[in-house]
């Protein structure tokens, strides 16, 4: 059976180039414009893994983020961050999400890997198939 990814980014043509990546390598896509309703498509569709952008309209992914980890079922599904922000505004996503490391922060839920755009595809397809392992 086909692994389903679900695309959460805002910008169709991202959607559609990283759709395009996956489904030329046997993955079934869905997607979804921005953080409210890619939570809605996660409990819906069921995929087997997300593909999330950073900043987006409505939620961005770092609210979306934090909504799966306060679901049980929800956060068991891997999510790989995709953003073009940190090259933009110079955040360095590694310490972001090690800072949220501690006892008061454990239900912050972490991404399985993370990717700058442009996306390499080949870099793209190694992430997903670590995190789908």
């Amino acid at each position: 059976m086909r692994k389903k990814i679900l695309i959460v980014d805002d910008d169709p043509d991202v959607v559609l180039y990283l759709s395009t990546v996956l489904k030329d390598h046997g993955y079934s896509t869905i997607d979804a414009p921005n953080g409210r309703e890619g939570l809605e498509k996660m409990k819906s569709e069921h995929p087997d893994l997300v593909l999330l952008d950073l900043m987006m309209p409505l939620k961005s992914g770092i609210a979306m983020l934090a909504d799966v980890g306060e679901d049980e079922y929800l956060r068991k599904i891997p999510i790989i961050m995709i953003t073009g922000v940190s090259g933009e505004v110079g955040i360095d996503l590694d310490a972001f999400f090690q800072n949220s490391d501690g006892e008061q922060n454990k239900n912050v839920l972490k991404p399985q890997g993370y990717i700058e755009k442009p996306v390499d595809p080949s870099t793209l397809l190694k992430l997903v198939g670590k995190a789908l392992k």
